[in-house]
This record gives C-alpha cells, structure tokens and sequence, in this order.
C-alpha cells in the first residue's frame, strides 16, 4: 500500500494486488457472515413462530374443553334438583303401591 500526498495537499493510496485480493475476501467473509447470521436468525424465527402456531392451537383446543366442562358443570345443579323430584315421584309411587296392595288383600 502506497500512500502519496498530492500537490493540492490530499492523500491518495494505492493497494497492491495481495492487499486488494485480502481486502475482497474481507469483504467476501464479512457478507457471508451477515447473511449466515441473518439466514440464522430467520430460521430461528420460523421456528419459534410454529411453536408459536402449535401452542395456539392446544391453547383453542383446550379453551373449548373448558367451556364444554363449563357447560357441563352448569348443569350440576339442575340434575341434582331433578334426582330430588324423582326420588320424591318414586316415594309417592311405592306407598301408593303398598297402599293398592293393601286394599287387594282387604278384598
């Protein structure tokens, strides 16, 4: 490398054919390496945005098992307040039994 001051006073230099093939392959490297890095990060990105997608998808599959369990569990107490007026029905049902059975044998 040369470094020649001119007569207006600015300097200029020369490379030499070995500097400038090292400073293209400087180059070469150095944009290799940003595009690796980029490449790299891209890829990771894409990765993280379908675990992403997956975890959403698990995330509405299980928000609509909840509501079908909430549904369910609303249901609660409207069985039991029948379960009650069925067992009361079924009561009522074997005195009136016993009570036919008893007017038979009075027979």
């Amino acid at each position: 490398m040369d470094i020649k001051r001119s007569e207006d006073g600015t300097l200029h230099f020369k490379l030499g054919p070995i500097e400038r093939i090292a400073l293209i392959a400087s180059f070469a490297l150095l944009t290799f390496l940003i595009g690796y890095v980029f490449h790299s990060f891209d890829s990771r990105l894409e990765a993280q945005d379908k675990t992403m997608q997956t975890v959403v998808t698990a995330q509405a599959v299980t928000n609509a098992q909840l509501q079908t369990l909430s549904q369910q569990l609303s249901d609660i107490p409207g069985l039991t307040r029948q379960m009650a007026e069925m067992k009361v029905q079924t009561d009522r049902n074997t005195q009136d039994i016993h009570e036919l059975q008893s007017v038979r044998h009075l027979k």
